[in-house]
């Protein structure tokens, strides 16, 4: 997080970081070693698969924290590319689990000789190509944008936003999606996407944030604030 960074923005970063290290290291390792068990220390193998229930529970205290304190601040949209990580390691630790154990086992279903394990292993790595793909393609994105939540609905944002840009004079485009509703600014090449949550609430990204256009991105967030 960057110098300066709030209090609620530290915290966020904290819980997100909690998250991807139990998706990515605690919770696979796990699972190789419930996979494990199974060959080696049977008696372990029921023990490790609630443990591994257990500890995907626990990450909902982080993400509900998580969910509160976006309600207090702008934060920079990392976690999405934070799940990119956790999923790239899991897939990881899964592919080398099944090929470590396919060589050990005896049993008919891993046997190393057996299409099946191939399959298991093909697809995996396949998963993995596809996670990194849309990681390179949307890594820089991620980057660029902020996001918070309000207790607005995305119809009301959309409207005070529109209203705001026009009596200012800055160029708009509306482009109303399925689901929210995307305002584009030509002149300073930002986006913003309001998304709906539950209960009336929203989720407010603003997309492509870089030096140049700070200062309006400023006031759009500034500006939003104001209506909730």
């Amino acid at each position: 997080m960057a110098a300066g960074a709030s209090e609620h923005q530290i915290q966020i970063e904290k819980a997100e970081n909690v998250i991807q290290y139990v998706l990515a290291v605690v919770a696979p390792s796990l699972m190789a070693f419930m996979l494990y068990s199974f060959l080696l220390f049977d008696f372990l193998f029921t023990a490790t698969f609630f443990a591994i229930v257990l500890v995907a529970l626990l990450t909902l205290l982080p993400a509900m924290k998580m969910h509160r304190l976006h309600f207090k601040t702008w934060a920079r949209n990392t976690m999405p590319q934070k799940l990119v990580t956790s999923v790239i390691g899991m897939i990881y630790i899964a592919v080398v689990s099944v090929l470590v154990i396919s060589l050990l086992s005896a049993y008919e279903g891993l046997d190393p000789e057996k299409p099946a394990t191939f399959a298991i292993s093909g697809g995996l790595l396949l998963a993995l190509l596809g996670v990194m793909t849309f990681d390179a393609r949307n890594k820089e994105r991620f980057a660029c944008t902020e996001k918070r939540f309000f207790c607005c609905t995305p119809a009301t944002l959309e409207e005070h936003l529109v209203k705001d840009l026009s009596d200012g004079g800055h160029e708009h485009r509306r482009a109303p999606r399925r689901k929210g509703s995307h305002v584009e600014l030509p002149s300073s090449g930002l986006r913003v996407r309001i998304l709906p949550l539950n209960r009336g609430q929203s989720e407010v990204l603003v997309e492509n944030i870089n030096d140049e256009n700070a200062e309006m991105a400023a006031r759009l967030k500034s500006f939003l604030e104001d209506v909730a």
